[in-house]
Parts: structure tokens; C-alpha cells; sequence
């Protein structure tokens, strides 16, 4: 209802509940007045008084019979109505001792002033609910009586009247505030009762609703328990295959796969530890670095299953020569070092070498091939060559090399007239240095290609270099020396470019680009922000770029390397893993950083047909990578054999020699049409 609230309501309400008592008192009160100046003086206006009265009285009724029947938006207009009749009461009162002011009948004075102030005593209680109608009612009244007493000089009367006035004011303003007051309060009881009412209802509704859902709980955890039984047998196993994975990835991480022997990694620590010791102990100490001789030739003509048979037959032999306190480790390829300790005489070294030559020429039978190898030794020792883990391994691999130069299947000890070998690598780094103004390095790209569909689904760039001098020179030569000293910066910067290049030409037909990232480029701060700009620069799409990261970057400083890759992740190009399996990567590093693709290493896929323990690993491998929506990519494959087993581990992606070498860039379109042909050739079969 507008116009009028609540308490309002009330009010008008409490107002006309009073009106027929109000009426009956103030028309008793009317008719003594009448009667009582009817009898004592000839009064005139006294007929004309008790007739206004009696209509004022009428018309209050009237408005009372009619207030429970009308609208409630007329709840105002009636109580306006009410506070009219009350002061027409009020003046009618107030003329009549106007009109006779000066009676000199004491008695008859002294009624009028009774009646005032019975008529503005009473009226608090039925009029001052709605405190216009009683200021309407009473103020004519004191008003009238005032001006009487001040007519008559009567100046006590008057200030009697004033203070009854305020008095009277003030009690009408009380009732009427404690009215509203006490209203409002049982109003707000009123509701309070309603709302716990209502609050009893719904707990008692609750109630049953708990009870009822603590009944379908107890079928549901009976339910629930026994899927959690079967599950938790599921994860108890699944729990021991993730050990025994775990567990074999850290053996990668220190051990060879292929051949049991330690790697380069554990190797270092051995021999940072070995000479520590013999620096307190004053011991001799030698390290022998052996690379086989021929055996390239024997990977390309009898493949790599042959080769890593080799390598294993390798390894037994030279454990059946050395001590139990003798260290041997693969160091990778076809290299062995080997550590050996607490020497007495410089001529051990010089003994062992010797055997190890004569044990290497020794024909190997393997898989019913007659193999004929032989190998290359270099030998370094502490004190007499150096005192540092690092210096001593390059050195026996100097002398290495030294051997290789004078006719191979022989050692060498490392010795200051190597020097040459120095000068040998001034040569080339210098020649490195002037190779980016000369236009001598190239870009190749080795495609990718989805196994179920045979079609390109990517390329990965990789740097060639081709000088006038030293020839087609091996990535795996070069490249280290870029890295040492410093030109990957500039060189790396040349490939992003170059491949964006290659990119935005349009002849990969907007496959994927993937671009191998140096560790100490991403060691460079805001690197992550100058690859942002070349790809502005360029116009690339980012989604078609993708950059490879080696598992090495991932322990040398992680939270650099998370801030990093979370950065290139941001601009939208994705990130590769490469050579994952090689024995540092923890799977937890993947939930951490924002790695799509995981590439896994050729050492995963060396005998995989075969191998049952490479078998599960890589089936572990590609599971957690799914749970992770992270891509694999399988590097190095080379035969069908590879390729099946592969397939039947559900991998998707395959980059190796099996399906191309990496093509320059003028070859890519004849890549594309032989894949169309083959596509072809696949939905027909």
C-alpha cells in the first residue's frame, strides 16, 4: 500500500478502535454543558454549540462504521477526516468559553475550565495514538483558556495554563511515542515468534531429510567402500609399477641402460671423490679414455642392434681386466673412461692400456656376425697432467685423439706436445667466429610424422655447417664450441630467425617448426622477451613454433627454468622435452612446467622390440604422458621392427631415418608430395 506503513496502519487503527468511547464521553459531556448553561443563564449561542457537537460526533461514528468496509488506500483520507471532526469538537469547546468570558457566575466559570480540562485530560488516551487528532482536539481548548485568563487579567491563571499546556503536550507526546513504541515491539515479537515458528518447521524438516540422507549415505559408503577396496588394489599396483619405474629412471640417471656400466655423470663423481682422496693420500691417479675404432662402419653396415650388441660385449671384456677398486663408465657413443686408483707405479696405466688393446682386437661374435673392432687410448694422470675432474677427462680425451691421429688401435699419454690439437681447435673456434658473415651455416629440417595417418605433422630445425676449410663439420663437434665460448647467443638468435623465416615462407605448409634452445640461451634473463620481439618482428603465427629444451636445463636452476618456459608458454608457442629417458628428468618436473611434448630418447628405442625393460618403461612413459595431455614424439627410429613395436605401444609420432633424413629447405616440397603419396597409398590398403 502506498502512501501509508505498517505503523501508520496501526495508528488509525488504535485511533478508531477508541472512537465510540471517545464519542459517548465528549457527548455526555456536551449535554451537562448544555443542561448546566440551558438552566443557570439565558444563553443563545448554546443551542448552536450542542448542534455543531452533535454533527461533529455523527460524523466521527459515521467514519468509524465506515472504516472496516472502505479500501485500505483510504486508510489516510480517514484519519485525516477524523482530525477534522476533532477539531471542529475542539473549536466548538473553545467558542462557547470564548463567547462567555466574562460570566460573573463563579460556579459556571469554574465548570467550563473543569470541562476543558477533563476534555484535553481524557482525550490523551483515545486521541493521542494519532497526534494530530489530539492537537487538533486540544490545542483550540488551551489556546481559549489562555486568552480567557489574560481578557480577565488574570496573569497566575495564565502561566498555570501555559505550564498545563507544555505538561499536558508532553505526556499526550510520551503515550503516543511508547504507543508507536510498543508497537513496533510486539510487531517485531510478533515476528520473531513467526520466524521461530517457521525455524521449528524447517529443523523438523531438516531433521527428517538428515535422517533420510544419512540413510543413503550408509548404502552409499557401503557402496563407495567396496569400489574403494578395488580401486586401492588397483593403486597398490599401480603404486609398485610406478616404483619400479621411478627406480629405473634413477638408475638411468647414473647407469647406462645399454651396457650396466656407470655414466658420464656418476663417473665425474667418482673421480672429483677419487681425487680428493688421493690429494690427502699423495696416490697416483689415472684416468683412460678408450674409443672404439671402426665402429661407425659397423652401425651403418650391420645397424644399430649389432652395435649395441658390441657395445655390450665391450663393456664385459674390459670388466674382466680391472680391479674391483678400477671404475668404468660409459661416457657415451662408443666411448669408454675408465678411473683407476691408488697406483703405485706410472707404468699401470701403461699395462692396462696395453691389455685393453689386445682384449679389443679379439674377434666379437654377435647375433652369429663376426665382428672386428679395435680402440684408441688416451691416458691422463693426477699429479703429473693436472688436478681438476674436468681437465683430466679432456685430456686422456686429447690423447685420445692423439692415438686415433697416428694410426689408431694404439694409447697415447697426454703430453704438452698435443698442443697441436689446441691450435686445432683455435683454428676451427675462429673459424665459427666469421661463419654467420660468411653465410656458411644452414638450416635442415627433419620431419615428423603421425603414425596412424602418415602425414607431416611437424619439423624439427637443426644447424649444419659447411666450411671452406674443415669441410661439413659435425654438429656434435661444433656446436660445444659455440657454447663455450659464447657465439650461441648470436648463432641461436640467427636459427630462431631463420626458422620463423622458413615459417612465414609458407613451405612448411603451416606445420609445426620445432627449435632446439641452447641451456645457456635460456639462462639469458628476459631471453623469453627478445623471442617475443622476433616473432613480432616476423608476423609468425607463435602456435607454429615450437622450442626443445634438454633435460639437463631442468636441474640446474628449476625456478629460473619454470619462470622461463611459463614465459615462452605464454606467447603460445609450445615446448618439447628432448631426449627424455637420458636419466634426468623426474616426473614431477612435468606437473610442474608447462611442457606439451615430451621427445623420447633413441636409447628408448634401441631394441625395443626386444627389450622387454625398455618395453615398460616407455609404456610407463607414454601413460603418465596421456594422464599429463602431454604429446610424445619417438627420436632415432630406423627400423620396421622399431616402428611395429612402437605402434603397439601406442605411439603417435615418429622422427627418425626410417621416414627421412632432414631435408633442406629446397627439398621440402618434394617431402610433402611423396607423403600425399603414400597418405594415398595408406587409405587404399
Amino acid at each position: 500500500m502506498s502512501g501509508i506503513n505498517t505503523l501508520e496502519k496501526t495508528q488509525i487503527g488504535a485511533l478508531y478502535s477508541q472512537s465510540y468511547t471517545a464519542n459517548m464521553a465528549v457527548l455526555a459531556t456536551g449535554i451537562l454543558t448544555y443542561i448546566f448553561f440551558y438552566f443557570s443563564i439565558q444563553a443563545n449561542y448554546i443551542d448552536w454549540f450542542f448542534l455543531t457537537l452533535c454533527i461533529a460526533i455523527i460524523t466521527r461514528v459515521t467514519l468509524t462504521f465506515y472504516i472496516n468496509r472502505c479500501d485500505k488506500k483510504y486508510l489516510k483520507a480517514f484519519a485525516n477526516a477524523y482530525v477534522i471532526a476533532s477539531l471542529i469538537i475542539g473549536l466548538d469547546f473553545s467558542i462557547l468559553s470564548l463567547t462567555y468570558y466574562d460570566l460573573k457566575e463563579f460556579d459556571l466559570r469554574f465548570f467550563l475550565i473543569i470541562v476543558h480540562v477533563g476534555l484535553i485530560t481524557s482525550a490523551i488516551v483515545t486521541l493521542s495514538v494519532w497526534m494530530q487528532a489530539y492537537l487538533a482536539f486540544t490545542l483550540p481548548q488551551l489556546i481559549s483558556l489562555i486568552l480567557i485568563f489574560s481578557i480577565n487579567g488574570n496573569i497566575s491563571a495564565v502561566l498555570i495554563t501555559a505550564i498545563f499546556s507544555g505538561f499536558i503536550l508532553i505526556v499526550a507526546k510520551r503515550f503516543n511515542t511508547n504507543f508507536k513504541d510498543g508497537r513496533v515491539l510486539i510487531e517485531k515479537n510478533s515476528q520473531l515468534i513467526t520466524n521461530m515458528e517457521e525455524e521449528i518447521v524447517r529443523r523438523k524438516t531438516a531433521q527428517l531429510e538428515l535422517e533420510e540422507h544419512k540413510n543413503k549415505l550408509e548404502d552409499i559408503i557401503y557402496e563407495r567402500t567396496c569400489e574403494l577396496k578395488k580401486i586401492n588394489e588397483n593403486l597398490v599396483e599401480q603404486m609398485r609399477i610406478r616404483e619400479e619405474t621411478e627406480k629405473k629412471l634413477e638408475y638411468l640417471a647414473y647407469y647406462d641402460d645399454l651396457t650396466e656400466l656407470p655414466n658420464r655423470s656418476l663417473f665425474i663423481e667418482n673421480l672429483k671423490k677419487a681425487l680428493s682422496l688421493a690429494k690427502r693420500k699423495e696416490s697416483l691417479l689415472g684416468v683412460l679414455f678408450v674409443d672404439l675404432d671402426r665402429f661407425k662402419n659397423i652401425n651403418d653396415s650391420h645397424g644399430h642392434y649389432i652395435g649395441d650388441g658390441v657395445l655390450k660385449n665391450v663393456a664385459d671384456r674390459l670388466r674382466e681386466i680391472l680391479r674391483d677398486s678400477d671404475t668404468i663408465a660409459r661416457n657415451g657413443g662408443d666411448e669408454f673412461v675408465i678411473l683407476m686408483e691408488n697406483m703405485k707405479d706410472v707404468r699401470e696405466p701403461y699395462v692396462v692400456a696395453n691389455k685393453i688393446i689386445e682384449l679389443l682386437n679379439t674377434k666379437f661374435n654377435v647375433e652369429g656376425h663376426d665382428i672386428h673392432i679395435g680402440a684408441s687410448v688416451g691416458i691422463a694422470m693426477y699429479p703429473l697432467d693436472g688436478d681438476n675432474a674436468l681437465d683430466l677427462l679432456k685430456m686422456s680425451d686429447t690423447a685420445m685423439y692423439e692415438a686415433k691421429k697416428i694410426g689408431r688401435n694404439n694409447f697415447q699419454f697426454y703430453s704438452s706436445s698435443m698442443s697441436n690439437q689446441i691450435a686445432d681447435r683455435l683454428k676451427m673456434e675462429n673459424a665459427l667466429r666469421e661463419a654467420l658473415d660468411k653465410n656458411e651455416f644452414f638450416l635442415v629440417y627433419q620431419p615428423q610424422v603421425n603414425l596412424i595417418t602418415q602425414k607431416t605433422v611437424g619439423f624439427e630445425a637443426l644447424l649444419r655447417w659447411n666450411n671452406y676449410e674443415f669441410g661439413f663439420v659435425s654438429p656434435a663437434e661444433f656446436i660445444p664450441i659455440l657454447e663455450e665460448t659464447g657465439l650461441i647467443y648470436q648463432v641461436g638468435e640467427w636459427i630462431i630467425l631463420e626458422a620463423l623465416n622458413f615459417i612465414t615462407s609458407g613451405k612448411s605448409k603451416g606445420k609445426k617448426v620445432s627449435i632446439n634452445l641452447s641451456p645457456l640461451q635460456c639462462s639469458i634473463n628476459n631471453y623469453a622477451a627478445q623471442i617475443k620481439k622476433i616473432i613480432e618482428k616476423t608476423g609468425v603465427d607463435a602456435t607454429l613454433v615450437e622450442f626443445e629444451i634438454t633435460e639437463s636445463l631442468l636441474i640446474n636452476d628449476f625456478s629460473q627454468t619454470e619462470m622461463f618456459l611459463s614465459d615462452i608458454s605464454k606467447l603460445g608457442c609450445t615446448i618439447a622435452l628432448d631426449d627424455f629417458g637420458t636419466g634426468y628428468t623426474s616426473f614431477s618436473y612435468l606437473t610442474k612446467l608447462p611442457i606439451d611434448i615430451i621427445k623420447i630418447d633413441r636409447s628408448l628405442v634401441t631394441s625395443i622390440e626386444t627389450n622387454r625393460e625398455l618395453q615398460n618403461i616407455v609404456r610407463a612413459i607414454i601413460t603418465m604422458s596421456e594422464n599429463l595431455n602431454i604429446e610424445n614424439v619417438f627420436e632415432g627410429v630406423e627400423t620396421e621392427s622399431e616402428l611395429e613395436k612402437i605402434a603397439q605401444l601406442n605411439g603417435k609420432i615418429i622422427q627418425g631415418y626410417l621416414f627421412s633424413r632432414p631435408l633442406e629447405e629446397s627439398k621440402i616440397s618434394e617431402w610433402f608430395k611423396l607423403c600425399e603419396e603414400n597418405a594415398a597409398k595408406y587409405k587404399t590398403q
